[in-house]
């Protein structure tokens, strides 16, 4: 793991639905020594009100604690921080406007996650932090508006679930606001559980585990419950059971936890009967890595010698039988024009990472449709689970490969501000210019060179080559009419 930066020092800002984590580590001769941590419950999760809109009460909240963490961010290079949000940063309804918000409070990008990376990363930060034996595990994590389940092989994530239960949601639920603990409403909480379950259940056992983790700071807070029966390392299905009734007969039993804590631990004693019972568990062992700390392990594998999602652009083009040589001549000629030219920056995003995943995976709907291939590799990028991106990523990717061909027009950028638009442009041109001179599928003895002015485009072939490739001329004379339509100025000779 060859890492040569200014500093050793990198960050990881979890913002989940219950709590904001911040994990500081150093890397030194190739090992990683976490040297901080913070944490505080925000429970931004029970700030969403009926119409799916953030209090104001709840926003404040998170940004205050994000000015916080701030603080401890300062020296640390910013291509050495990543910040992701979860669950409810995908649930708010007006959440494009508190980002922004909370990128200034934060002073860094973040990126909404979706569910399935989530898992991903609980899976990767556990498995960085438990022996590897060679064995299938299973791992679950009961965050604040979702819970992830997953099973895995030393490394390697197999299966990943983000289920739509989670310990501040199912309270808000179920519970009330002020933890209306009974018998009836426990039991609503289990079943609704058990539901969730059912889509997994099946599957899961079916493939199996050897040995089952739990990672989140509600598994730990019932684990200290029950130290006196099981140590305080590990929960058996007996004692979970005996909670289960007898916190809602002795209440008394979390006056010691805080109170933020306490409010939620209920539904989460109710999400983890419910995975015990529908996954058979007979005990569930708890385990110190999760999210916070696959995202500390991804950061730094992005800047050495692995990149998460380099796997996954491998995988899809596997799957989707790209041809890998064209993949590699277009990602290439793309490159070479992006290298003489330049443009806005994309927010948390690396555009020449980006422009060349898009390149390799411009024909990945070709399997569907040829005539159509650019808009089916839309819906599939676009839609699918895909490790290691986050969802802004996966954004500005679908639409790249989608704008690689045929007519532009304002509904290929849909959704898309002014400076995400502008940004794009420029990846957009180069993409397709690669795409078209490799159209031949034999690569090119000799590239045209791109140069920008402004927002005049030109590239310029060696003397008499369009003359005697009359083919790649009228695709030429094509393309200037569509940037014309969509108002950019593109010229060549």
């Amino acid at each position: 793991m060859p890492i040569k930066l200014d500093s050793p020092y990198f960050a990881a800002v979890d913002l989940g639905s219950n709590s904001f984590h911040l994990l500081v580590a150093r890397v030194q001769n190739e090992r990683i020594e976490i040297i901080d941590r913070e944490k505080e419950m925000i429970q931004l999760a029970r700030g969403i009100n009926a119409d799916g809109l953030l209090t104001m009460e709840s926003q404040n909240r998170a940004l205050a604690c994000l000015a916080r963490f701030a603080e401890r961010l300062r020296h640390i290079p910013r291509e050495q921080i990543r910040a992701v949000g979860t669950k409810t940063f995908r649930a708010a309804e007006q959440s494009k406007k508190f980002i922004k918000a909370a990128e200034a409070a934060l002073g860094v990008p973040i990126q909404i996650i979706s569910g399935y990376e989530e898992a991903r990363l609980v899976y990767v930060g556990l498995a960085h932090s438990v022996t590897n034996d060679h064995n299938h595990r299973l791992v679950v994590d009961i965050g604040g508006g979702s819970t992830e389940c997953i099973i895995g092989k030393d490394y390697d994530a197999l299966y990943l679930e983000s289920l739509n239960m989670g310990c501040v949601t199912f309270s808000e639920t179920y519970f009330g606001k002020n933890l209306r603990l009974n018998s009836n409403n426990f039991r609503k909480a289990y079943l609704a559980a058990c539901a969730e379950l059912e889509s997994v259940r099946k599957i899961y056992l079916k493939a199996g585990w050897k040995i089952a983790f739990g990672t989140s700071g509600t598994i730990r807070t019932i684990a200290d419950l029950l130290q006196s029966q099981d140590g305080g390392a590990v929960i058996t299905a007996a004692s979970l059971a005996w909670l289960s009734t007898e916190i809602i007969q002795d209440k008394a039993l979390l006056n010691n936890i805080p109170v933020l804590r306490r409010t939620v631990l209920p539904a989460g004693i109710a999400i983890l009967k419910a995975i015990f019972d529908q996954l058979k568990l007979d005990k569930l062992y708890v385990g110190d890595g999760a999210l916070k700390e696959g995202l500390m392990y991804d950061i730094i594998g992005r800047l050495s010698d692995h990149d998460s999602r380099s796997d996954t652009v491998s995988g899809l083009q596997e799957k989707y039988h790209v041809d890998i040589d064209q993949a590699e001549r277009v990602a290439a000629t793309a490159l070479h024009f992006w290298k003489q030219i330049d443009g806005p920056a994309l927010p948390r995003v690396s555009r020449t990472k980006i422009l060349a995943w898009a390149a390799q995976l411009h024909e990945i709907g070709m399997s569907i449709s040829h005539s159509s291939h650019h808009h089916h590799g839309y819906y599939i990028l676009r839609y699918s689970d895909l490790a290691g991106f986050g969802r802004y990523e996966q954004y500005i990717l679908a639409n790249l490969v989608r704008s690689q061909r045929k007519g532009l027009y304002e509904e290929k950028f849909e959704e898309m501000d002014e400076q995400t638009t502008a940004a794009l442009i420029p990846l957009v041109v180069c993409l397709r210019l690669a795409v078209l001179l490799q159209r031949r599928r034999e690569g090119l003895d000799v590239l045209p060179k791109l140069s920008l002015q402004g927002k005049d485009y030109k590239l310029r072939f060696p003397k008499k080559w369009l003359a005697e490739h009359p083919l790649t001329l009228a695709g030429m004379e094509q393309e200037q009419q569509y940037y014309d339509s969509f108002g950019i100025s593109f010229s060549y000779q």
